[in-house]
């Protein structure tokens, strides 16, 4: 593991040998009998799982040198010596039967040296078998120790020993051997040991027991311990081995780490796999800085402290991962407020910059390694993501792939003052949702503005062809009042003249029936040529899975699309027969018939030289009628194609409004979350269509030099979000803008300005609407129509019980305590904060604590501190401590060394640095009444 941080280990701490006397299989006597024997016990801790194992027999260690020589032997699949770090740890240990009475574990730290293993066996005055026999010796009760104190005080006589061992006592229920039997109260009282095992299940024992061991009975003293679950395994197949874990969390493995394991059991001891944030932030990289120097820190995926005198460079660390993940610091309009963009610009500016510096940040995701490169230089970016290339990328890209909730010094107290600041509680958390969300609602607006081009050319059709039909009545009655007024022909022409309407009309509808066919024609031709393509570019079914099953499927699909394709192709040869008017056809016939008919018409206007103005005039008219049918033929088929537009644009509108009314359901199960996560502390919903300021912006801006006053644009939006259902009157509202951009005052006349009741009752005159239908356009309303009116996170802080006032009223200890509590319980990206101590209540430094211990398996956490408590008692998985250059000049800066407060160079660290640091400890001891 890259971190020097503490890590979850998955434990079986009761693993017999074949010396134990209970052994079910072969005997192991030899050197080579017995290294085989530790070799495929090693085989079998991989196959389970296992990291770590205690060998501990009966008053007996003989096994332990093999087992340890088995694990460094260890290959892997290529057959070359595993790193320290993935190998099998082996801590020696013994299972002891105690005058106390009852049984208990001892184990040594990993590293123990195994040429004292004979001396720790005889400060218990225990005489061992032989080496070379197959079976420990008959276990005899260690009569001299009658007590686990006793136990501890004669270990301790040994300052090799002192501090390098652990003892779990038996506590599984009732049991025998168990330290919980009745009239057992004064030892489980007096024994100075913080942890127990038990031969199972924990959650196998009885409620008595349970209640014991969680410290909730006063006969026992409120002594709480942590129990580790253990399998007992003493076969030779391993079927016992285990069965039966516990997950321990150290650094290093030595008893000490285990002792710290049992001092925060809520964090560092689980019974089953636990649960890792899943969106880390992996390691920082810096190449140069003018006040650090290059740095390299790998963070563990829990919680993570940074710590040091001050100015010695926490903050800047922690500056420089949210410089290069692009989070944005707030900005303010409050003169008085920090300016935390100017901070960090200054940062950058002053230690980055000048030295052309980048900065790496690696940041895990579902496993997936994703690495950051930002350059001081022009803040370019560039991102590697798994084994890919690194490629350019922009900061939008970084925040959605890899984003963080970071706040800095003091911010949590400004929260309050600022809605947006208030709202990343609520968004943060479902970032991901949200904007796949509002990409959803952005492609529905394009299809929106799409569809309502067609259905504005719909509109228009629809209002051209009406007066068009005027006109053609107009030329119509014209041509018949002049073939009327015509004297003095043969009927035939007459006749003639009189059928040329029935022929225009007949004409007007062939030409019909042909646009519809060339428009199938085209449709089919698309086909076609969609089904070729297809069949080009279809991929052929893979080989597996289900190879034979997958080509049949695959056949069936040529063979379909294939004959689709025939079909098309043969309809379409049928289609351009009438479109070509073939020879023998009835259309071809038509056409014949229709130029006779011309002809003859011709030449019966001809005849009628006496009314030759006249019937020039006529043929003037009929042209003009000829034509106007067929550019309204045209129309219509334009129309026709544009049927359902109006559906739809609606149906495109419809489904937008759902998207935003999705979105303020993510919205309001989130706030119940919050609710929730807050303890009722803080308590959130949202107000929908709450915030109209966007809307009169753009309307405002579209309305620009109309002389619409400014208040009563504003006024509409207040119009807008104060009615029982705002958004309703929006949309009453949009649909009056919009028939007021579609109006033509001086096409239409003033007058007939359409009615616009709510726009009215927003308090607009006569005066602005007429200005508002000669400014505002189509295209202004379209986009207008899609400006948000926004929905907003309402939140109330809780006073007293059932009481809640809101939340800007609160103070700001009470306000950072409620968001610090919230952002602990919340499910979300990696959470860093400098200082969160400054912004906190005293008093309630101690729910934080506790709140850090399942908070770090829900997110990663990178705080800055000078509270000892939030590093000690808070269980920090990695401790990194910065320190002067030189001591004394505070000119630069440094990481001075990483752990965990299992490794005493870390505790040293912290008792050094931090003030209240072995109060901190003390406090940690005492809690366990050790």
């Amino acid at each position: 593991m890259a971190d020097k941080g503490a890590h979850f280990y998955r434990c079986d701490f009761q693993v017999h040998t074949p010396r134990d006397l209970q052994w079910t299989g072969a005997d192991r006597v030899t050197d080579d009998e017995r290294m085989a024997y530790a070799t495929s016990l090693v085989e079998a801790c991989r196959q389970k799982g296992l990291n770590a194992v205690a060998i501990t027999d009966h008053h007996d260690m003989t096994f332990v040198p093999y087992v340890k020589r088995a694990s460094l032997a260890e290959t892997d699949e290529k057959g070359k010596p595993l790193a320290a770090e993935q190998r099998l740890i082996v801590f020696p240990g013994i299972e002891l039967t105690l005058a106390v009475p009852c049984q208990a574990i001892l184990i040594l730290d990993a590293d123990f040296e195994e040429n004292r293993f004979g001396a720790v066996l005889t400060a218990l005055a225990i005489n061992p078998a032989p080496d070379n026999a197959a079976k420990t010796a008959q276990t005899e009760r260690l009569e001299n120790i009658q007590s686990l104190k006793a136990l501890k005080d004669k270990l301790d006589e040994h300052t090799w020993l002192r501090d390098r061992y652990i003892v779990y006592p038996n506590v599984t229920g009732e049991g025998k051997f168990s330290l919980l039997r009745n009239g057992m109260m004064a030892k489980y009282k007096e024994m100075p040991f913080v942890g127990g095992y038990v031969d199972g299940k924990l959650g196998d024992l009885k409620a008595g027991p349970i209640s014991i061991l969680a410290g909730k009975d006063k006969n026992w003293g409120n002594k709480r311990i942590a129990c580790i679950q253990t399998s007992d395994n003493r076969r030779e197949d391993n079927a016992d081995l285990g069965k039966h874990t516990s997950w321990i969390k150290w650094v290093r493995p030595t008893a000490e780490a285990l002792r710290q394991a049992c001092l925060a059991q809520e964090s560092r001891v689980a019974h089953e796999e636990p649960q890792l944030p899943a969106a880390i932030i992996s390691s920082i990289s810096v190449s140069n800085s003018q006040f650090l120097g290059p740095v390299e820190l790998s963070f563990n995926p829990q919680y993570n402290t940074l710590i040091g005198g001050r100015g010695t460079g926490k903050s800047t660390i922690l500056e420089y991962l949210r410089w290069a993940l692009c989070d944005q610091p707030p900005a303010s309009d409050d003169p008085d407020a920090p300016n935390y963009q100017s901070r960090r610009s200054r940062l950058i500016e002053n230690t980055l910059k000048p030295l052309n510096a980048t900065v790496d940040v690696g940041f895990t995701v579902n496993d997936v390694v994703h690495v950051v490169r930002r350059d001081s230089k022009d803040g370019s970016l560039l991102i590697k993501i798994g084994s890919d290339d690194m490629r350019p990328c922009n900061e939008a890209e970084v925040r959605a792939l890899l984003p963080i909730q970071a706040y800095s010094q003091k911010q949590l107290s400004d929260v309050s003052v600022r809605t947006d600041e208030l709202a990343r509680f609520i968004t943060a958390p479902i970032r991901a949702e949200l904007n796949q969300l509002d990409r959803r609602i952005e492609e529905r607006a394009e299809r929106i503005r799409q569809t309502y081009a067609n259905r504005r050319r719909q509109q228009a059709l629809q209002n051209d062809l009406a007066r068009r039909a005027l006109e053609a009545r107009s030329l119509q009655e014209q041509a018949d009042a002049i073939r009327d007024s015509l004297t003095g022909l043969s009927e035939e022409d007459r006749s003639l003249l009189n059928e040329g309407k029935s022929y225009d009309a007949a004409e007007d509808i062939v030409d019909g029936w042909l646009a519809d066919l060339k428009s199938l024609a085209s449709g089919l031709s698309a086909l076609s040529s969609n089904i070729a393509g297809n069949l080009a570019q279809a991929k052929p079914s893979p080989d597996a899975p289900e190879g034979v099953l997958l080509r049949a499927a695959y056949e069936e699909y040529a063979a379909l699309m294939g004959r689709a394709r025939e079909v098309a192709d043969s309809l379409l040869g049928e289609v351009r027969q009438p479109i070509d008017a073939a020879d023998g056809t009835a259309w071809a016939e038509w056409r014949q018939r229709l130029h006779g008919f011309r002809a003859a018409y011709s030449a019966a206007v001809g005849r009628s030289s006496t009314h030759r103005e006249r019937m020039e005039q006529l043929q003037g008219i009929e042209g003009r009628l000829s034509a106007f049918h067929k550019e309204t033929v045209r129309l219509q088929d334009e129309l026709k194609s544009l049927n359902m537009a109006g559906d739809v644009y609606a149906a495109e509108r419809q489904k937008w409004y759902d998207l935003k009314a999705e979105r303020d359901g993510l919205f309001d199960r989130q706030c119940q979350k919050l609710t929730e996560n807050a303890n009722g502390a803080i308590r959130a919903h949202i107000k929908r269509f709450a915030d109209a300021g966007d809307f009169v912006s753009r309307l405002r801006e579209s309305l620009s030099g109309s002389n619409v006053r400014r208040e009563k644009l504003e006024a509409l939006g207040a119009y807008i979000v104060d009615a029982e259902n705002p958004q309703d009157r929006w949309a009453r509202v949009l649909s009056e803008l919009e028939q007021l951009a579609a109006f033509e005052p001086e096409q239409e006349g003033a007058d007939l300005r359409p009615d616009t009741a709510s726009l009215a009752a927003a308090g607009l005159t006569a005066t602005d609407l007429d200005r508002i239908a000669r400014k505002l356009q189509s295209d202004d309303w379209l986009a207008l129509s899609l400006i948000d009116v926004k929905s907003e996170p309402v939140f109330e802080f809780r006073s007293r019980e059932n009481d809640y006032i809101p939340f800007s009223n609160a103070s700001a200890g009470q306000q950072a305590t409620a968001l610090l509590k919230t952002l602990l319980n919340q499910i979300g990206p990696p959470l860093l904060i400098d200082q969160p101590e400054e912004d906190l209540d005293n008093p309630v430094m101690q729910e934080i604590v506790e709140q850090l211990w399942n908070a770090k398996r829900k997110r990663q956490i990178i705080f800055v501190s000078h509270n000892a408590n939030l590093v000690v008692n808070g269980d920090a998985e990695l401790v990194a401590w910065c320190d002067y250059r030189k001591a004394g000049d505070q000119s630069g800066g440094k990481i001075a060394g990483e752990g965990a407060i299992d490794v005493p160079d870390v505790r040293e660290a912290i008792k050094r640095i931090m003030e209240g640091g072995e109060a901190a400890f003390n406090l940690r001891r005492e809690k366990y009444g050790f």
